[in-house]
């Protein structure tokens, strides 16, 4: 099942299917329209019957929404002049009282405080009930209401009392007037209204909050009048609507929905379903859903073969040339096809100058990159040519001198000459031409020094065991040339002070690698003689002044220790990203 919707889902991305679906998009419209029409013409006496039924619950409900209307009237209008009520007395007593005998049914009629004291009223002035539920529930959410109470606690029998808040110009709360209306008088209204329809009605009223105010009597228990699993606080907040439902007894009803006062109390109302209108739904919906599907499979086989042939395998054959021409750099003609349309035709020609343009981009910057490699490679030959001749004329030099302390002198210079001309070499030897390995330069250096007489033997003509041990680290010119210097000098200078205590063998051991941050560090250590056979100290020739600005240069930091048996120097310097001159 996994792999079958992994499919499906890959399919979605594709040309044609996507192309197929804005078909069945663009038929739709088409397609909705015939539905529609249809379907609104087989179901017309079903919306009519709905139409008729809003009218018919309202008629059915109208006597008792006279009495709901009127009593929501009359509190209204006290509740504007509640600050003169508060001031009558007795008198806005007796004006009460004489309301209640003309308004039947209303049981009660009065001004409840904002503490819950029944201030003036047509009977019970003075009494507190602001332990009710309803006055508290107005207290906490002041709003016009109308709910069922079992036992007022003036009339002392079941009502419909109808609640609007008094609201002071500041928009604070200063009581509410209610009208009570006799719950048994109502129910008698609304058994009078659903026997008048010309057919039988069930007619249930409720408030906002879904709670049953009254419920018809001939419409017998709650399961024939509500549907299944009736949310009556949502229909409030629906409002105005008709619609088909199941009752709890499994009945299918009619049910229709209007307002007796706008947002706080309702009329449900509900009538028998004809069995025979099911069927004919049945059949209506078929034969309005059967030629726009028809239309689609039409539209959708269409648009299938017209992409397949127009777009897919053109793309595809592009798409296969470009990959042939990714990897081997070859152009391939194009298939001629009748279908292709010309859009396609003219990106097939477009990619075809724009490989042919790469193409010719390729092979003048290779041209130039190896014209490039070709002069470096010669410039740093040159460069190394001139310094071995500069090195040589000193050998020359230094043959004809006969001061030991001048041909010293002239050796150290041959020999950093020689370091020079040694990174020069590697930059032309190596295929990176701008960069240097490191641990090859080194090697090169120590081993051209060892040679040349300065090591391998100490000045006793002793043996010197010689170690090294190199990273791979990869220096551009900037960093290699003086790093290769001051390797010389401290190569030359640990084979010039060297020593080692007698019958043991002098020895030198160089490192090279890199530390945590990524610099690298250079570690030079070499046996020293007794202290009574030292030289004279290190660190007064121009050796180490060399090595100190070398370290400077390279932006790092020297050390140097000595503990009696082996002399230590090390290096440490960042390794410099290669910055391009351009």
């Amino acid at each position: 099942m996994t792999s079958v919707l992994s499919r499906l889902r890959e399919r979605s991305h594709s040309l044609t299917f996507r192309i197929a679906a804005l078909m069945a998009l663009a038929l739709l419209p088409i397609g909705l329209i015939s539905v529609n029409q249809t379907y609104l013409l087989l179901k017309e006496t079903d919306k009519n019957s709905s139409a008729n039924l809003l009218s018919r619950t309202a008629e059915a409900a109208a006597r008792e929404a006279s009495h709901i209307q009127a009593a929501f009237g009359a509190a209204r209008m006290l509740a504007a002049a509640a600050p003169l009520l508060r001031n009558e007395g007795e008198l806005c007593e007796a004006g009460l009282a004489r309301f209640l005998d003309r308004a039947d049914p209303v049981a009660f009629v009065g001004y409840v405080s904002a503490d819950g004291i029944v201030q003036c009223a047509s009977d019970g002035v003075g009494t507190d009930v602001s332990e009710r539920p309803s006055v508290v529930d107005m207290v906490e959410n002041p709003r016009e209401r109308a709910m069922v109470i079992g036992d007022g606690a003036i009339t002392q029998r079941a009502v419909v009392a109808v609640g609007v808040p008094v609201i002071s110009a500041e928009g604070d709360y200063n009581g509410f007037v209610t009208v009570s209306l006799e719950h048994g008088a109502l129910a008698e209204a609304m058994v009078d209204g659903a026997a008048a329809s010309d057919r039988p009605i069930n007619l249930v009223t409720f408030n906002a909050s879904g709670e049953i105010l009254t419920a018809g009597e001939n419409a017998g228990s709650l399961e024939r009048q509500l549907p299944a699993n009736a949310d009556l606080a949502n229909l409030a907040r629906i409002g105005r609507t008709a619609f088909i439902g199941t009752t709890e007894s499994g009945q299918r009803r009619f049910f229709a929905v209007v307002p007796i006062e706008q947002g706080v109390v309702f009329a449900l109302g509900s009538w028998a379903y004809r069995a025979d209108s099911v069927i004919a739904d049945g059949l209506h919906v078929a034969y309005s859903l059967l030629f726009p599907a028809a239309m689609w499979l039409a539209g959708l086989a269409v648009a299938f073969f017209s992409v397949q042939a127009m777009v897919i395998k053109p793309t595809r054959n592009l798409r296969a040339r470009m990959l042939m021409f990714m990897r081997n750099r070859r152009i391939i003609p194009r298939n001629q096809s009748p279908w292709e349309p010309q859009e396609l035709v003219d990106m097939d020609e477009t990619w075809q100058l724009l490989a042919e343009s790469v193409l010719r981009d390729e092979a003048e910057l290779h041209n130039s990159i190896h014209q490039k490699t070709v002069l470096l490679k010669e410039v740093h030959h040159r460069v190394k040519n001139n310094l071995q001749l500069i090195a040589s004329i000193i050998n020359m030099k230094m043959r004809k001198m006969s001061d030991p302390a001048e041909r010293r002198v002239l050796v150290e210079l041959q020999h950093r000459v020689a370091s020079i001309a040694r990174v020069h070499q590697k930059l032309y030897e190596t295929s990176a031409e701008e960069r240097v390995r490191a641990d090859e330069l080194f090697s090169a250096i120590v081993e051209q020094t060892a040679a040349a007489g300065v090591g391998g033997v100490n000045a006793s003509g002793a043996e010197i065991d010689l170690s090294q041990n190199y990273e791979e680290v990869v220096l551009y010119p900037d960093q290699a040339v003086p790093m290769g210097l001051a390797l010389s000098e401290l190569v030359m200078n640990a084979f010039k002070y060297i020593g080692a205590p007698e019958g043991e063998t002098p020895w030198i051991a160089i490192d090279l690698h890199t530390d945590e941050s990524g610099g690298a560090v250079l570690d030079i250590r070499n046996s020293v003689p007794p202290a009574g056979d030292a030289p004279e100290p290190r660190g007064d020739g121009l050796g180490s002044k060399l090595v100190n600005a070398f370290a400077r240069q390279l932006g790092g930091t020297l050390s140097e220790t000595n503990d009696g048996r082996e002399h230590r120097t090390v290096l440490s310097f960042p390794i410099a990203a290669f910055q391009d001159a351009a």
